[in-house]
């Protein structure tokens, strides 16, 4: 074998061993945002915006199991009050979150309102379609 060949398998080798510790590395700087030592303003923006697209999606869950169960009449009535509940929330966490008017934390508590109004409005259509299908 020539020198340059050891030269080339040697440093092959080396890289071999080397990549499984390169990976823990590159795992480590993409961190969690919702972990609970996330600290920074954009962890908890993000971590933040994470949960309100979960909570948005089990919503859009819930109320599509429950128009499903209703009659033509009632799903009129639904959607109009669905219209109005997203003026309400919109409305509520921008009221929840002007106490911070101008500061930084202002986006992230609206966010962290609308987690948590979109979460209490599925746990209702929850409740509504148990009751329509009697269970409870």
């Amino acid at each position: 074998m020539s020198k340059r060949m050891k030269t080339t398998t040697r440093t092959l080798v080396l890289l071999l061993l080397l990549a499984p510790s390169a990976a823990p590395a590159r795992e480590q700087t993409e961190e969690d945002p919702c972990a609970p030592e996330a600290q920074r303003s954009s962890q908890l923006m993000a971590c933040a915006e994470r949960e309100f697209k979960q909570a948005s999606a089990e919503l859009t869950r819930a109320r599509a199991g429950l128009y499903a169960d209703l009659e033509p009449p009632s799903r009129v009535k639904m959607r109009v009050t669905e219209r109005a509940w997203l003026k309400y929330r919109q409305a509520n966490c921008d009221a929840e979150a002007s106490i911070y008017e101008g500061g930084t934390i202002q986006p992230l508590i609206r966010l962290r309102c609308m987690v948590r109004v979109t979460r209490e409005r599925t746990a209702e259509l929850k409740g509504q379609s148990r009751t329509l299908l009697g269970r409870d």
